[in-house]
């Protein structure tokens, strides 16, 4: 069995303290499981492919639609998600970069437009639904140039800062381990606005692992506490994991269909 957190090692700092959290965790659990590098640029989609997921990360949009035989395990709590009353959510952010003379997203329209996949929730489908309301039948182009994919965040942070692109999209937890980890980095770009809340990106197992086994990963995992688990918390600016029920990711599926409705099927 294989764990696997390449959705946030966003840098190799946050890919260590992935490692060594679910480390521990498959520890704590009484399991047995190998702790698998899957660097980008090679696709998710591949990952969850498998058959021998213990506890992988999954984005809520995949899940949502049942495209993978998994089930989920847990979900984090970030930091700030805690602070602001939203346990196990978080947001889209649009941002922009330092010097851009954007003060409102209606000032990027007619730029270019950088997104991460279009099987992301966060790099395109919250994208979507956000810019679904701006869309109309006098207004059918929003941005003159899509800019992707790019597959993850950072590389969309890096795209704007070098200029390639005007504004583009970054999930708030990716935001809060690049703040804490690579504040250089960071400082380049700036928050324009942010989408409605949804269900965090979850970690699954596959289908075939028994009720026992994913039970014994939950107990460990809601285990964690901020004030006793610290080491391997804070490193990742996590407050704990919680279990959502499986249905709690069908908010996506909605904000797709309002999208499709509203005629905004693609970036445009």
């Amino acid at each position: 069995m294989i764990v696997n957190a390449r959705m946030y090692s966003v840098t190799p700092a946050a890919a260590e303290a992935w490692k060594v959290l679910l480390r521990e965790i498959v520890r704590r659990a009484g399991l047995t499981a190998e702790v698998l590098d899957y660097p980008a640029p090679a696709r998710l989609e591949g990952l969850w492919s498998r058959a021998d997921l213990l506890a992988v990360f999954m984005c809520g949009w995949p899940f949502a639609q049942k495209r993978f035989a998994v089930q989920p395990v847990v979900a984090p709590v970030t930091r700030i998600a805690a602070e602001e009353g939203l346990p196990g959510q978080y947001r889209t952010l649009f941002i922009v970069p330092q010097e851009s003379t954007a003060r409102r997203l209606e000032d990027t329209f007619g730029g270019r437009l950088a997104y991460t996949n279009p099987e992301s929730h966060s790099g395109y489908n919250a994208v979507r639904y956000h810019l679904s309301a701006y869309f109309s039948e006098t207004r059918k182009a929003l941005y003159s140039e899509r800019v992707g994919p790019l597959v993850t965040p950072r590389r969309v942070v890096e795209t704007l800062i070098a200029g390639k692109a005007d504004v583009g999209p970054l999930d708030s937890y990716a935001w809060s381990l690049l703040c804490q980890h690579e504040p250089e980095l960071i400082r380049h770009v700036r928050i324009l606005t942010h989408s409605a809340p949804a269900p965090m990106p979850l970690l699954v197992a596959s289908k075939t692992v028994d009720p026992q086994t994913i039970l014994a990963l939950q107990t460990a995992f809601l285990a964690l506490n901020a004030q006793h688990d610290a080491a391997l918390l804070q490193p990742l600016a996590l407050q704990e994991f919680i279990a959502p029920p499986a249905d709690a990711w069908d908010v996506v599926n909605d904000r797709a269909e309002i999208a499709f409705a509203r005629g905004y099927q693609t970036l445009r």
